[in-house]
């Protein structure tokens, strides 16, 4: 279930106002690498088999969302720092059904990608997914019934005006988020420009 719009949750921002001037958007011309990071709450984490865990552990709803939703839902009204000096929005994947939900993790990194509609109005990545050559990296972790979590994503800077919104892919399916109104530079929808990564040691499992 996608959820829309019309989610029964309003947020306001997480940090203090007077201290937005010291934040500025992100200003890039390549693909950032995906950030989502998340872990299972202690009575659905499972064994580890040596990968690395995220402290964002999912919380428990306690009616922050109303029932029987599960999906991805962007409040850009709830800003919070990212990096140093950039600012971002908050996105929440929320599960208020009845069932547990397991997904698939890179070292507690999640599959959630940022899309926008190109020039021609096709939904096209301008984030990606690394991939580990390590096999320990791979496993799974579980988003409890009525739990959620909480992720901060850029705010980006850009000549193109677009519309955004985050996607997560399944094994079976694929669910979105909410969409909003963002600006762009055109050179992030190129898939060749990739922000890039080198690893510090060979405890690194990720070279791209």
């Amino acid at each position: 279930m996608n959820i829309s719009n019309d989610i029964a949750y309003s947020g306001k921002p997480k940090i203090k106002l007077d201290s937005l001037k010291n934040l500025d958007s992100l200003d890039i011309d390549f693909q950032l690498r995906g950030n989502c990071y998340a872990f299972s709450s202690k009575k659905n984490a499972k064994k580890s088999n040596g990968e690395a865990h995220s402290k964002n552990i999912a919380k428990p709803n306690n009616g922050k969302f109303e029932k029987g939703l599960f999906g991805l839902y962007l409040n850009e009204n709830e800003l919070q720092k990212i990096y140093e000096k950039n600012i971002g929005h908050t996105l929440y994947l929320i599960n208020t059904t009845s069932k547990n939900i397991d997904l698939s993790a890179q070292d507690s990194r999640i599959d959630i990608k940022t899309e926008v509609k190109s020039k021609v109005g096709l939904w096209t990545e301008i984030t990606y997914l690394p991939s580990s050559w390590c096999g320990n990296s791979y496993h799974t972790i579980t988003l409890g019934s009525d739990e959620y979590w909480e992720f901060v994503q850029p705010i980006f800077k850009g000549s193109f005006k677009t519309t955004l919104r985050y996607k997560l892919e399944l094994e079976d399916s694929t669910i979105v988020s909410n969409e909003i109104v963002a600006f762009i530079n055109p050179e992030q929808l190129d898939k060749d420009r990739k922000e890039g990564h080198k690893p510090n040691n060979i405890m690194d499992p990720y070279n791209e």
